[in-house]
């Protein structure tokens, strides 16, 4: 081997060890009042010169009026389609162009639970600053326009006609509706919901729910503790202020016991594959089985080629392509869910398949073999979850928004290696019952 090369692999070895070091010591993270009654999740990270800002409250679709589900997606829409301020109006195009110009991205979106912001731009002062208070502008003083709505309604409507065609929306659309059911969080847009919706609905939810006292502001990036406040403060504070509202969702209850007649649905589709979700109702991300139930998860369907459903279904039958499973813990509730796809010819036997394979983990738990590798892979793999900015945020934005400790990030992979084959025997036997869990075929036999 030459010089020169053993002196490149020792280069390249130590800059991968600085990475799993620098990845694992997560940059504290600062929680901070601030004066417009918004809380503030702040960590300084100045190794490139950009920051990544987020704002984050109650305000998703699971807060839309009754028999007007869309109004939370419209509003957030809208947001950055125009803004007044003391008889000075900004259009779409003036917003984009300057926005544009600055090199900056900014955008409005709300999921189930929450509406949020993004923010990407550099922390050069003179574009940062411009781009807060245009972000600003728009949070507190927007233009619902009409023609824009009737255009972004339109939009929806078309997306929805397309959505009604595709076999794995129909899955996942009818999979929501059975582990939901009369819960907020299943409400589900219609072309009829959405032709409701008016200007005066959109004032009234921005009037509602963009309130500072409800939100959570997230900053990673190149600037000071007190340019974060700063910012933090700009961005909040023409916004409704006062006592934070109480829009804290109720807990999704259990799925009833129920014969598998009750628990099984198949729709027809001329799709060449069938679509199958298999799933139930599962923890809170705060439950003490989280961590079980993401180790052993890894070892049933979350680990790819590793896991036991990959294994049975496409390596020893040849029955699916991919086959996977998770668990999506929300903030006062979750469920787990197992999906595939196969020839239609095969649903049945498919189906069959995925539900003895579960229901063999649940009762048997993972051998010592699939708990090491598990905990392994997800261990080795957790740098790769903060390697940015924007990633670093996101995670910042699911601890401030669940009420996790803020050493979440430092602790992770300590609960990963304290999880003992044992928790997860236990954890899987105590959140899953076959008996509850519902089946979706979309296309199949």
């Amino acid at each position: 081997m030459s010089a020169l090369k053993k002196i490149y692999q020792n280069i390249t070895l130590l800059f991968g060890v600085l990475f799993v070091i620098e990845a694992n010591a997560v940059l504290p993270i600062q929680k901070i009042d601030l004066p417009s009654g918004a809380k503030l999740f702040y960590v300084e990270a100045k190794t490139i010169p950009m920051v990544n800002i987020g704002i984050d409250f109650p305000g998703g679709s699971a807060y839309d009026p009754l028999n007007k589900a869309g109004v939370a997606d419209l509003t957030a829409d809208l947001m950055n389609k125009g803004s007044k301020i003391k008889g000075k109006q900004k259009d779409e195009a003036y917003i984009s162009d300057s926005l544009s110009d600055l090199g900056s991205m900014v955008s409005f979106n709300a999921s189930n639970e929450t509406s949020s912001v993004r923010i990407k731009t550099l922390s050069k002062p003179e574009i940062l600053n411009a781009v807060v208070s245009q972000t600003s502008d728009m949070l507190a003083y927007p233009v619902f326009n009409q023609k824009i709505l009737e255009r972004e309604k339109a939009l929806e409507i078309s997306g929805l006609l397309e959505s009604l065609t595709k076999p794995e929306n129909i899955v996942g659309k009818q999979f929501k509706k059975m582990i939901y059911r009369d819960h907020p969080l299943g409400h589900e847009e219609t072309i009829d919901t959405i032709k409701k919706i008016t200007i005066e609905d959109l004032k009234k939810f921005h009037q509602m729910y963009y309130r500072a006292s409800n939100m959570n502001v997230l900053i990673v990036g190149d600037v000071s503790r007190d340019k974060a406040i700063e910012i933090g403060t700009l961005l909040t504070q023409n916004l409704p202020t006062g006592q934070r509202i109480d829009v804290e969702l109720p807990s999704l209850q259990a799925l009833p016991l129920a014969d598998e007649s009750q628990r099984v649905v198949k729709i027809s589709h001329p799709s060449a594959q069938a679509h199958i979700q298999m799933g139930m109702t599962s923890p809170s991300r705060k439950d003490p089985d989280y961590f079980p139930l993401l180790v052993g998860n890894y070892a049933l369907g979350g680990g790819g080629f590793v896991s036991r459903l990959m294994s049975e279904i496409r390596e020893k039958r040849g029955l699916a392509y991919s086959v996977s499973s998770y668990f999506y813990p929300a903030k006062n509730s979750g469920y787990f869910l197992a999906g595939m796809q196969t020839r239609k010819d095969q649903s049945n036997e498919s189906v069959q398949l995925l539900r003895d394979t579960i229901e063999r983990f649940i009762e048997q738990g993972p051998s010592d073999e699939e708990v090491l590798a598990a905990k392994n892979n997800l261990i080795n793999g957790y740098p790769l979850r903060l390697d940015s900015n924007s990633k670093l945020l996101e995670n910042i934005s699911a601890i401030a928004w669940l009420g996790l400790p803020l050493d979440t990030l430092d602790e992770w992979t300590n609960q990963v290696k304290k999880v003992t084959k044992e928790d997860i025997q236990k954890a899987f036997k105590k959140n899953l019952d076959m008996k509850r869990m519902v089946t979706v075929v979309v296309g199949g036999q």
